[in-house]
């Protein structure tokens, strides 16, 4: 008899595909406890997603929290000498739900490529892994790619920094032109720099096409670098056979104290919000004293619940009520439906509210009556 994968529910199914295809490119399971020392994530809190922290006193009186945020513990753990670590991770956070009410467990996969060097091959492995990840949720889904050190560059040259710059970067990643325009005006910032931020902004679409727009704008040296390694990723997603869906979108944005270079998200049909979050984090890295480039992204497995939801009409595909027949006949009925690949509910007598596609009633002779009900 063989157990067919796809029966699992979606919940264990999709972490199972997922594990593999890493495991596939040559990273390894990672594991961790639940809890870290609260200073590890007071210090970097611009890094969370939440300022919200769950936090207890151990039995030595030390202050301790609840695990926020997976990436900041892998990272504090990495040796400082170690020249490449591919890892992934299966793994629990706590944090403040979207309303600001009340603390979720939110379930995440993901991984960590330590030593990703920035518009290598190793980059766009990373970046197709999580294609496929998208891929292996939904046919439908559209990955936005930006670059902090283009967005950085082009509003530096605008002359935004501190506060301005915070609020650029917030009408940015919002696309709010009406805002993005007022600030520019706000700051006395010339006609032709705030047009091309206004295009900069309005950026949306497949990644190929609009870096060639790009590279017809008046381009500083630090924009041009970002562009060449855009073209570089989308070139070799391409050879992996994975740029389709990948789109520019310089909305998606992350705090520069962390992140530099290549950031992402991807999003899948029906749900509204990203399911996955990645980029380059060679920032963090440095806040912790290493030396080694990273890049990596999670996959929110929480928020697919909203396209994987589905009442079923029914609760197996075969009902099979055997009465009073020898065990050993209801038996190998038993395995003669599963080996027809339906999943089976085996039970002496009808049970109240059960409903199977077809319903199979064993008499005590071994014959067989069946009704089918859709």
């Amino acid at each position: 008899m063989t157990i067919i994968p796809e029966r699992l529910p979606w919940e264990e199914l999709v972490p199972l595909k997922l594990r593999a295809l890493y495991e596939s490119f040559g990273y390894k399971k990672y594991h961790m406890g639940k809890f870290e020392p609260y200073d590890l994530y007071r210090e970097n809190k611009n890094f969370l997603k939440s300022e919200s922290i769950i936090t207890f006193t151990n039995a030595n009186g030390k202050l301790m929290a609840l695990r926020p945020d997976v990436t900041m513990s892998i990272v504090k753990n990495v040796k400082p000498d170690v020249a490449s670590e591919k890892v992934y991770y299966t793994e629990n956070v706590f944090r403040m739900d979207s309303a600001g009410i009340d603390f979720r467990e939110i379930n995440q996969i993901g991984l960590e490529y330590i030593g990703c060097e920035s518009g290598s091959y190793a980059e766009a492995e990373a970046v197709a892994l999580a294609i496929k990840s998208l891929e292996a949720i939904s046919p439908d889904y559209i990955l936005g790619v930006s670059h902090m050190g283009f967005v950085a560059a082009v509003l530096e040259e605008c002359g935004f920094s501190g506060e301005s710059m915070e609020g650029a970067l917030r009408a940015l990643k919002q696309k709010n032109l009406h805002e993005l325009g007022a600030l520019c005006k706000r700051a006395g910032i010339a006609p032709e720099r705030t047009e091309r931020l206004c295009a900069v902004a309005g950026i949306s679409g497949p990644m190929e096409a609009f870096l060639k727009k790009l590279r017809g704008l008046p381009l500083s040296d630090a924009m041009q670098t970002a562009i060449d390694e855009l073209s570089s990723l989308i070139e070799t997603l391409a050879a992996m056979g994975c740029e389709k869906r990948v789109h520019l979108d310089f909305s998606v944005i992350n705090d520069l104290d962390y992140y530099n270079g290549l950031v992402f998200q991807g999003y899948i049909q029906k749900v509204p919000s990203a399911v996955l979050a990645g980029g380059r984090y060679d920032n963090l890295m440095r806040r912790f004293g290493k030396a080694q480039p990273a890049l990596g992204f999670a996959l929110y497995l929480g928020e697919l619940t909203r396209a994987f939801h589905t009442v079923s009409e029914y609760d197996a595909d075969a009902l099979l009520i055997y009465g009073d027949a020898p065990p050993v006949v209801t038996a190998r009925v038993v395995g003669l439906l599963m080996n027809d690949g339906m999943s089976v509910r085996a039970e002496r007598e009808m049970p109240a509210g059960l409903r199977g596609r077809r319903t199979y009633l064993l008499s005590g002779d071994g014959a067989i009556e069946v009704t089918c009900n859709d």
